[in-house]
């Protein structure tokens, strides 16, 4: 890309200069903490211009914001997107604010550019409240990573306000701080191009043969070894870009030793630089691959329309080819969040993959808890209280061989097989549910390859965001202000009460439950009474459960009791077919923890029950898991 230099501020201004001055500022809007649109308002209508102090993409330029209904247009959607304010439905920055008390109803009065300089002062007469006339300046310094909007006042020189504040940690040089006098970024020992003499250049050039060795230094940096570094390194005003056209536009050779050979390079370089000075007739020019513009049309390829895009001014230029640049940045960036969206997910389903597999793999160990269970049914006459051991002939292999099966020395015979015949089951249920596991991982992943190739061929950054979007889906957000900068905060449909679900015991108590923090909360917050029973499983996260008491604080029964403390236990991470510990206090005693915390609550005075998970619901309870 080519940065926005000093030649182009003052192409731009050239034609801006006429249709800004003597026009009354309406309303000033920031779109970004650099980016700021000022509207302008006279009798032949409204103007804006954009100022950007963004280090990479900094530019100024006069543009035309369609309008939302104009936005449904082919192409002026992305135009109205990204002239949108980001601060309009909250407050704005205070350097926004700033710039409205000061510029609204301001009269601009001069647009300068400091000579070969990339800053501009906006030149504004202004009233105070009491009505006593003032001028003040916005200054928009475009430096790249220096770059920087300066608002000050000329009389006192004291900035009211800037874009970003720089302190002393952040520069030794100068600091821009609010009260503190404005001064001029520090200067630069080479003569400026836009203002060079001819004794000066020829001077410089004079010192050209030496500059033939790239190997000598000088100053502390290799001396030049062609003539685009020696003209940077000699002068200001120029940047990379505009050396190389001009050195193209020479037509000289790039290598100052090939160059040297030319009789007439002194005066081809001069006719070039000297041009600069006084050009008024600008070409703009684009690259379609947006490798750089020019507003010279001194490279030779200039007529092929395949290669460059011609614009009928300096400001349609500037706007469009920066706005393209951000565009294109913003979709490589997306493209890239999604695809490293989709290798993190692809990298979890393998993940997923492999357990599932290698519960798959259990069919030895499935046949043989089953087998065992019959062996110990079969010889409970051998099975001793306290017995650990049980050794018996292993049918399976039917080779005579005997099989040593552990025993659980707590538990009778029959017991010790119902065991194994449950861990059977489990290992069967988890076996089934790895194989489908298998299955969906696979159709996941073969989605995730979908969407990995149409994120390599989207034509579009709304193709990507609709990609975006399949891999996790936004949350509708309501309708933005049509206005760019407006402070005020559009109301939508109002939002549902959360919904709590309650279910009345086997002895006729109203049980709630919340399913998620939002409903732990609203159930803590606003359903809860005072000596209604809380219950939570300890130590783990899942459901708040609320037993409603009525005003004789009679305790519920235990059935009523244990099947809140099934419901709390199941709708927690614990797992299912496992012995559970859920806590119950009174709801007076349990206290929230942080307001900014839903659900996160503190408790005392409470008391333990165990629930076994693998016992089966009631009828009643079922609908809860379903």
């Amino acid at each position: 890309m080519q940065p926005f230099d000093a030649l182009s501020i003052r192409a731009v201004l050239q034609e801006a200069r006429p249709l800004l001055l003597n026009r009354k500022v309406d309303k000033v809007y920031q779109l970004a903490r650099d980016e700021i649109i000022i509207d302008l308002r006279s009798k032949g209508g409204n103007v804006s211009v954009f100022l950007s102090a963004q280090s990479v993409y900094g530019r100024m330029c006069l543009v035309r914001i369609p309008s939302s209904k104009d936005s449904s247009h082919a192409g002026e959607g992305s135009i109205y997107e990204r002239y949108q304010s980001k601060y309009s439905n909250n407050q704005p920055p205070n350097f926004c604010m700033v710039l409205r008390k000061h510029l609204t109803g301001a009269t601009l009065v001069g647009v300068d550019q400091l000579p070969g300089e990339r800053i501009v002062d906006f030149v504004f007469s202004c009233l105070d409240e009491v009505g006593t006339p003032s001028i003040k300046i916005l200054t928009a310094e475009i430096m790249g990573r220096h770059s920087n909007l300066i608002f000050w006042e000329k009389e006192s020189k004291k900035i009211l306000s800037s874009s970003h504040a720089v302190t002393r940690e952040m520069s030794r040089q100068r600091e821009v701080l609010p009260n503190l006098p404005y001064q001029r970024p520090p200067g630069q020992d080479r003569p400026n191009v836009f203002a060079l003499e001819r004794k000066v250049f020829e001077e410089r050039i004079a010192e050209l043969p030496a500059c033939e060795s790239k190997e000598e230094e000088e100053g502390g940096r290799p001396r030049a070894a062609t003539l685009e570094q020696w003209l940077l390194h000699e002068f200001t005003g120029l940047g990379k870009h505009l050396s190389e056209e001009i050195v193209t536009g020479t037509g000289l050779k790039s290598r100052i030793s090939e160059a040297l050979k030319e009789t007439d390079l002194k005066e081809r370089l001069w006719d070039k630089l000297s041009s600069l000075q006084e050009r008024t007739d600008f070409k703009p020019l684009m690259r379609v691959d947006l490798e750089r513009y020019t507003l010279l049309g001194w490279y030779p390829d200039n007529s092929d329309e395949s290669i460059w895009t011609s614009f009928t001014t300096v400001n349609d230029l500037v706007e469009h080819y920066f706005r393209a640049l951000e565009a294109r940045e913003a979709f490589l960036q997306l493209r890239e969040k999604i695809k490293a969206e989709i290798a993190s997910e692809a990298g979890k389903l393998e993940s997923r993959r492999q357990v599932a597999e290698a519960h798959m793999q259990a069919e030895g160990e499935l046949e043989e808890l089953k087998t065992w269970g019959h062996m110990i049914l079969s010889n409970l006459n051998k099975i001793q209280p306290g017995q650990t051991d049980l050794e018996v002939e292993n049918w399976s292999e039917g080779d005579g061989r005997t099989v040593t099966i552990k025993l659980n020395p707590q538990l009778s015979g029959r017991q010790n097989a119902q065991h194994y015949y449950t861990q059977y089951a489990k290992t069967r249920a988890r076996k089934a549910a790895a194989s489908g596991t298998v299955t969906e991982v696979s159709k996941r992943m073969a989605v995730l390859d979908a969407l990995r190739a149409s994120a390599e061929s989207a034509a579009d950054i709304n193709e990507l965001r609709k990609i975006k979007d399949t891999l996790s889906p936004r949350r509708q957000a309501p309708e933005k202000s049509k206005n760019r900068g407006a402070g005020t905060q559009t109301t939508g449909k109002p939002r549902s009460k959360q919904r709590i679900l309650n279910f009345k015991s086997s002895d006729g108590w109203t049980i709630y439950v919340g399913r998620n923090r939002h409903e732990n909360d609203v159930l803590m917050s606003k359903i809860a009474n005072p000596n209604d029973l809380w219950l939570h499983v300890l130590g783990q996260g899942g459901a708040h459960v609320l037993i409603r008491i009525s005003g004789n604080r009679q305790d519920p029964p235990k059935q009523t009791l244990t099947e809140a403390a099934q419901v709390a236990a199941r709708f927690s991470r614990a797992a299912a077919g496992s012995t559970v510990r859920v806590v119950y206090t009174r709801c007076k005693y349990v206290k929230k923890v942080d307001p900014k915390k839903p659900g996160m609550v503190r408790y005392e005075n409470e008391k333990t029950l165990e629930i076994d998970t693998s016992q089966p619901l009631p009828g009643f309870m079922r609908r809860l898991f379903q």
